[in-house]
C-alpha cells in the first residue's frame, strides 16, 4: 500500500501552471521517469516547462503536443513555426497532431449531429477536470507520434485553454490499443 497526495486546485485557470509544472516535475524525478508530455497551443507552457525542468534539474524528455493545421480554421498554425524551432533548441521533441478523442469523429458530429465513443469518453474525462481529458488526450497522441514509449509510465500534463492544471502519472497507449491506457497517479487538478 502506499499513501500520496494530490493538490488540488481552487478553480481551474493558467495561474496554477507554476504549481503543477513543479509538481510534476519532482514526481517525475522521484519515480526517474525518463519522459513528461506537456498540451501547448502556442508552445508557451512548453517553453516554461523547459525552464522548470532546467531549473529543477530533471534529466528526462520533454514532449510539447500541439494542435494540428487547421484548428482554428483555415491552414493556420496555432505554434507557429518560430516557435516551434525555439521549443526544438531548447531540447523538445515537437508534435502537431489530430485530436486523439474527437478527430474526424467532429466533423461527423458537427455535419450528421450525434456522438461518437471518442467524444463520450473525452467528456467522461472532462467530468474530472478539463486537463485531466487534454493529459490523457497528448499522452496518446505522443505514442501514436512515436514521441513517448508505451512500454512506460510518463508524467502528462493538461488544462483548459492557457497553461496547465492537471497532472498525471500514466501509462500511455497508442489510439488502436486504448484499453491498454493506465492512469497511475493524480498529481494535481482542480476542483471546479
Amino acid at each position: 500500500m502506499e499513501e500520496a497526495s494530490i493538490l488540488y486546485f481552487s478553480r481551474s485557470g493558467p495561474e496554477n501552471t507554476p504549481l503543477a509544472l513543479e509538481r510534476a516535475i519532482r514526481r517525475a524525478k522521484e519515480l526517474e521517469l525518463e519522459y513528461m508530455v506537456v498540451a501547448s497551443s502556442s508552445g508557451e507552457t512548453g517553453l516554461l516547462l523547459l525552464e522548470k525542468a532546467r531549473e529543477l534539474r530533471y534529466q528526462g524528455k520533454i514532449v510539447v503536443v500541439t494542435y494540428h493545421a487547421g484548428f482554428g480554421g483555415g491552414d493556420e498554425l496555432s505554434l507557429s513555426p518560430m516557435r516551434e524551432a525555439e521549443l526544438r533548441a531548447a531540447g523538445a521533441v515537437v508534435v502537431r497532431s489530430s485530436h486523439a478523442l474527437s478527430g474526424v469523429s467532429r466533423s461527423f458530429r458537427e455535419r450528421f449531429g450525434g456522438v461518437s465513443i471518442p467524444e463520450v469518453i473525452a467528456e467522461s474525462f472532462r467530468r474530472i477536470s478539463e486537463g485531466f481529458k487534454v493529459a490523457v488526450e497528448v499522452s496518446i497522441m505522443a505514442a501514436d507520434a512515436g514521441a513517448v514509449p508505451t512500454t512506460g509510465d510518463v508524467v502528462s500534463l493538461g488544462g483548459k485553454g492557457r497553461g496547465v492544471d492537471t497532472a498525471l502519472v500514466l501509462r500511455p497507449a497508442h489510439q488502436n490499443s486504448f484499453f491498454q491506457l493506465k492512469v497511475k497517479e493524480i498529481l494535481c487538478f482542480p476542483k471546479s
